[in-house]
């Protein structure tokens, strides 16, 4: 009775084993749609030797991609070309960066997407003249003018960057 057991819990235990993996066979090149395989394109020589998980990730991917319309496409590749430039330095404190940013508070991260556009919104020989003013500022003028800047009311701000006073 116990063997009988035993070979019971195996069985639907390789069933169910069996099933799951069921969900993970490899994708063959050809099934794909000519839409996936476009932009799948790239990854058609090694495609064969991918795993099912990631071929199933990517042929997702592809089907996201394909429901993006030409603008947003066109943003994707600029950030993806972006990315592929920047040293391993750089690409770490972006990293860094966006952690920091998902540790802060809703209402954080708002005022920051808030700066964010309000500062994208100026035109960019303004944003340039900020950015230099900026990299001059030793770590506490920084810090200083951080804190002020937070104390002021957005025509206050307005003001300051029209009169081109100092930030610190």
């Amino acid at each position: 009775m116990h063997k009988f057991i035993t070979y019971i819990i195996f069985s639907v235990t390789l069933l169910i084993t069996q099933m799951a993996s069921g969900q993970d066979k490899v994708i063959a090149w050809n099934s794909l749609s000519a839409a996936e395989q476009k932009t799948l394109a790239p990854m058609q020589d090694t495609w064969q030797n991918l795993s099912p998980e990631r071929q199933a990730k990517l042929r997702g991917n592809a089907q996201r991609w394909s429901q993006l319309n030409p603008q947003q496409q066109a943003k994707i590749k600029q950030n993806r070309e972006h990315w592929q430039s920047l040293n391993p330095e750089q690409r770490e404190n972006l990293k860094a960066n966006r952690a920091k940013f998902r540790e802060m508070s809703p209402e954080q991260r708002q005022r920051m997407q808030q700066a964010f556009k309000r500062f994208n919104n100026l035109p960019p020989e303004q944003r340039a003249e900020l950015r230099q003013r900026f990299r001059e500022m030793t770590p506490e003028q920084r810090k200083d003018m951080r804190q002020r800047f937070r104390e002021m009311t957005p025509e206050q701000r307005q003001e300051l960057l029209k009169n081109k006073k100092p930030l610190y």
